[in-house]
């Protein structure tokens, strides 16, 4: 459960970051026109100070797209707000005209990463140390202090102890909301296990039960069939209709149980299946379905397996039912501990309006991200639905 919690923690924590970043980045014209203005720093001074806050954003946002920024988003935030209180309190070392006004650009630091990001209370608190305390060597050995030096410094004392608090806050909320979510994950993940059995229970019934019922019916009549004398003939007829119904039924048990769940996916694993059920997909439709795999292995641990093999069934089903499609491609692939799927159609995409058609999309969701993969849908030319799930968990830091 912990791990899950983290995991949750840290998708959220990526997209916060970028959001921040991002933010920066676009302040960066405003900031820099006021400072034209206003201040009386030097051109090549403001370049140098605003450059370098560029290229800090920059580089964080950049490194939340990156595989180890991605697995340690909480390091690269706090190298962002660490570096960007470094840049603004150089600044102010060199241009200490006005301490008030960076000691506010500092507190709005330091309350912004208390709302973006997941710190704890001691994180968030060294933060606001390393701050103050750069920003007092600043002033105090700049070539000349100034009068509201003292008041200023106060000020970003008290702005960092309420946003420490306000951190402490909003990160009891985040761990309980992450908490949720990984129960419900759980929750979900155990009713789609239980589904899961239930349809292999009743897969097996179908086809040993039932299914073996119906062909020793089908032989009892092929039978007496035979039995009758040829002046019956009336009676054998209808016999063999019945012959006929019954080994039709028993046809259409098979089908219906491979549906609920294939045989071969538990014998033989994932790829043997999926070109089953596309075979299966392009007899029925009529619609050419393909499939191409890199890197996957022969097996996959069983939640991945039935996982894909039920979100292509629901891929296809949507294709069937809505896109008018003539073509399907279906591609698996395995990149550094994550397996992607990929499934394409040529028909008329989603609705304009945005509104997918029935729940199968949200099942599709439910499921993989109850393994902790990612969903993402687009509709242009036809409709590309794109999984991705993780082969292992790594832990967060």
């Amino acid at each position: 459960m912990a791990a899950d919690t983290e995991t949750f923690a840290d998708l959220r924590l990526t997209a916060r970051l970028r959001s921040a970043t991002a933010i920066m980045l676009a302040i960066v014209p405003v900031f820099l026109a006021l400072d034209l203005r206003y201040q009386r720093a030097s051109f090549p001074g403001l370049l140098f100070f605003y450059g370098l806050h560029v290229l800090i954003a920059g580089g964080a946002l950049l490194a939340t797209f990156t595989h180890g920024g991605r697995r340690r988003p909480d390091h690269v935030a706090l190298v962002l707000i660490a570096g960007m209180a470094t840049n603004i309190n150089a600044y102010f070392h060199r241009t200490p005209a006005n301490p008030a006004l960076a000691a506010d650009v500092l507190t709005l630091l330091m309350m912004s990463s208390a709302f973006f990001f997941s710190w704890s209370l001691s994180r968030h608190l060294l933060i606001c140390a390393v701050t103050c305390t750069g920003f007092a060597v600043a002033g105090l050995t700049a070539a000349q202090v100034q009068p509201a030096f003292g008041y200023a410094f106060g000020i970003l004392v008290l702005g960092g102890v309420v946003a420490s608090i306000g951190s402490h806050v909003l990160g009891r909320y985040r761990q309980g909301l992450a908490r949720r979510q990984a129960e419900l994950a759980e929750l979900s993940m155990r009713l789609m296990s239980l589904h899961e059995e239930e349809r292999h229970r009743l897969s097996r019934d179908l086809q040993e039960d039932i299914g073996q019922s119906l062909a020793a019916v089908s032989a009892y009549l092929q039978a007496i069939e035979y039995d009758l004398p040829p002046a019956l003939g009336e009676l054998r007829a209808r016999t063999a209709d019945a012959r006929r119904l019954a080994a039709k039924t028993v046809a259409q048990l098979r089908q219906l149980a491979q549906l609920l769940r294939p045989s071969v996916l538990d014998d033989y694993g994932l790829m043997p299946s999926l070109h089953s059920c596309l075979r299966d997909f392009q007899e029925r439709h009529g619609v050419a379905a393909s499939l191409s795999t890199e890197g996957v292995p022969d097996r996959l641990p069983s939640p991945i397996e039935v996982a894909v093999y039920r979100v292509v069934q629901e891929a296809l089903t949507n294709v069937a039912r809505h896109a008018r499609a003539r073509h399907v491609r279906v591609a698996l692939a395995t990149d550094r501990g994550e397996l992607s799927l990929r499934v394409d159609d040529d028909g008329v995409g989603l609705p304009p309006e945005g509104r997918h058609p029935g729940t199968g999309l949200i099942g599709i969701r439910e499921r993989v991200q109850a393994l902790g993969g990612s969903v993402t849908i687009a509709s242009r030319a036809g409709t590309s639905l794109v999984v991705r799930l993780p082969l292992r968990r790594d832990r967060a830091a």
